[in-house]
């Protein structure tokens, strides 16, 4: 009984810590470029897609940006990874490239927009699906740009044990010139700078393999990868309370 009790409080004491952020981020619309479905089975992929639902429940306003493995039809991949996100309960639609007028509607009609980078037009190009997030973050008004890969953010140094919770643009800016970034990191971290520059309130860098990743990251006071901010007059209420 008590064994019980003691984990029921725990799970209380988590709720109430999370409340904080929930407040700070009602309604509030986040982009999520999925850029680690290649390194998820499909457990942990219809995981991480529950927890993108979770953050709908919660009053967030998620939009799923895809990749689309080599090889495999665009559009019906975009079919699929909206339907994984109705399997959890909610409704979801596909859109092909950036259409705003199309996601105000989805999300005023309570849908989860799934985009994929390409129309009709462009069915056969190769479009990075990093900068259409980055379009749709800044057209959107998003207050989060999240990429989703194989990088748990950016690291403090070289041992690579642990990464910055948070960085401003000039810190980011002033670690690229000391040491640089891996080729493939670096241009997640450009985009990264470059949706701050345009608006974006902040953007998360992180590891899509990690389970939970997406919660641990908005609704824990340690995090999960890096957020990059313009500078301190960007952080939230519950935030400066803590400063």
């Amino acid at each position: 009984m008590e064994k019980n009790l003691k984990s029921v409080e725990e799970k209380a004491a988590i709720l109430t810590d999370a409340l904080p952020y929930i407040r700070d981020f009602n309604h509030k619309i986040v982009v999520i470029e999925y850029g680690c479905s290649e390194w998820l089975n499909g457990v942990e992929e219809q995981r991480l897609m529950q927890d993108i639902v979770l953050l709908k429940s919660i009053g967030m306003r998620p939009i799923v940006v895809h990749d689309t493995r080599m090889g495999m039809d665009k559009f019906r991949e975009n079919k699929r990874v909206a339907k994984l996100l109705e399997l959890c309960g909610v409704k979801a639609i596909g859109i092909c490239g950036v259409d705003t007028q199309t996601l105000h509607m989805s999300l005023d009609n309570d849908y989860i927009p799934v985009i994929v980078p390409n129309d009709i037009d462009n069915e056969t190009e190769y479009i990075n699906p990093k900068d259409t997030a980055l379009e749709i973050a800044v057209k959107m008004e998003a207050d989060k740009l999240v990429y989703l890969s194989k990088y748990p953010g950016i690291y403090v140094d070289e041992s690579r044990e642990e990464v910055f919770s948070r960085l401003t643009v000039d810190e980011v800016e002033k670690l690229k010139k000391a040491r640089g970034f891996p080729v493939e990191f670096e241009e997640i971290v450009e985009h990264g700078i470059q949706a701050v520059g345009e608006g974006v309130n902040r953007v998360h860098i992180l590891d899509g393999r990690i389970r939970h990743v997406l919660l641990i990251e908005f609704f824990s006071v340690v995090g999960a990868g890096t957020i990059i901010i313009e500078d301190e007059d960007k952080l939230y209420a519950h935030e400066l309370k803590k400063r």
